[in-house]
């Protein structure tokens, strides 16, 4: 007869009760769903919301990305949009996702041929249009902080509405980004179109990227003619993209092609390399530069400067470098406790012990429950 010997720790596991263990529950809620009434339309639309974590507490504005086909892709676009923000690749924004009705009707500017197919319904994108740039657009301007830069994201049918939307009403939207764009629609009519409105729109400013899976032939054909097209006719502001994923089909295509499409427009949103390292002029140039580049204010924030310098003190000892980035701090935002306590733990580490102690008492002075800095201070006074 074989014996089993169980391990002590097995036993205590097996002979403790389930039902002590202690779990809470409590819900998880993702953004905001409004009920927006819309005059043109002639019937309610379900509006999804996404703010960044720290908007209730902030004053800053943001981008905003509008996501058709709202039900299906709100919670995972906006995941991924806090994702990328999350590590520093995209601005934070605020993202409206729209739900659609009869895409058909909603998403299509012509009547379907009779080589599309029989589509009684097509054709109404118009009036969808006009309640984006009439009532919705106007309406989360009104009620939530926003930049003056609004992306369009539409997968499918929604992705040919996004790309007909940037050549009928081009200032809407500074960006498109068209997934798995249904350009086929009546003989793929938008690229044949698309010479036109390229030689029209001089002073276009604005990023398109088209994301797709491998197509056939025909619609290859049509796209590469407009990279063409869009590289030798477009305006000089006008930056275009195509980008293929064979592994992908219609539908996973979305996903991989939001992923790149942001990265690529927010090309170069992260600091390069190190500020402690490249000092206060690098900063100002790097975040002047972006904010010339996207045509809205992109504060250097207080966080921002504060964290490079403790990073170039505390991992690189490097507490000079780290001082001109804290006086830099103070210059912008005279009242910050933490440059005044970054203050006084680089001179701590340069050994100037008067100095320190002047540092940390300004950084209680401003805010007397840093725990951090009071503690830091009473050992220095201590150890005197």
């Amino acid at each position: 007869m074989k014996k089993y010997v169980i391990a002590p720790i097995l036993l205590l596991l097996l002979l403790t009760p389930f039902s002590r263990a202690q779990v809470k529950s409590r819900d998880h809620i993702f953004g905001q769903n409004l009920e927006f009434s819309s005059r043109i339309l002639g019937e309610a639309k379900s509006i999804y919301v996404a703010l960044p974590p720290d908007y209730e507490k902030g004053i800053g504005r943001y981008p905003v990305i509008y996501v058709l086909d709202g039900r299906s892709y709100f919670e995972p676009f906006a995941g991924m949009v806090k994702y990328l923000t999350f590590y520093d690749m995209i601005p934070e924004m605020i993202v409206v996702a729209i739900e659609s009705g009869d895409r058909l009707k909603e998403f299509t500017d012509s009547k379907a041929n009779e080589k599309t197919g029989d589509w009684p319904t097509s054709g109404g994108a118009t009036s969808f249009r006009k309640f984006l740039s009439d009532e919705l657009a106007p309406y989360i301007d009104s009620a939530y902080r926003t930049h003056p830069y609004r992306i369009l994201v539409g997968h499918s049918l929604a992705g040919l509405f996004a790309v007909e939307t940037l050549s009928r009403k081009p200032g809407l939207f500074q960006a498109t980004i068209a997934l798995s764009p249904s350009l086929y629609w009546n003989q793929f009519e938008w690229l044949k179109q698309a010479e036109g409105f390229l030689e029209g729109s001089a002073a276009l400013k604005h990023f398109l990227f088209i994301m797709s899976e491998s197509k056939d032939d025909d619609e290859t054909a049509h796209l590469k003619r407009f990279n063409t097209l869009a590289s030798t006719k477009a305006p000089k502001g006008f930056i275009h993209e195509y980008r293929c994923f064979p592994e992908e089909n219609h539908v996973s295509v979305a996903f991989p092609g939001l992923y790149f499409s942001l990265k690529r427009l927010f090309q170069g949103w992260s600091f390069p390399g190190e500020a402690w390292s490249t000092g206060p002029e690098k900063v100002r140039e790097h975040f002047r530069s972006l904010s010339e580049r996207f045509g809205f204010p992109v504060p250097i924030t207080e966080e921002f400067i504060n964290g490079h310098a403790l990073h170039g003190l505390e991992r690189h000892n490097a507490p000079d470098e780290a001082i001109r980035l804290f006086e830099f701090c103070l210059s912008l935002y005279p009242n910050s406790a933490g440059a005044y306590e970054g203050l006084g733990q680089a001179y701590q580490k340069k050994g100037d012990r008067q100095k320190a102690i002047e540092f940390y008492r300004k950084a209680l002075a401003i805010n007397p429950k840093s725990e951090s800095a009071k503690t830091k201070l009473e050992e220095l006074i201590r150890n005197r």
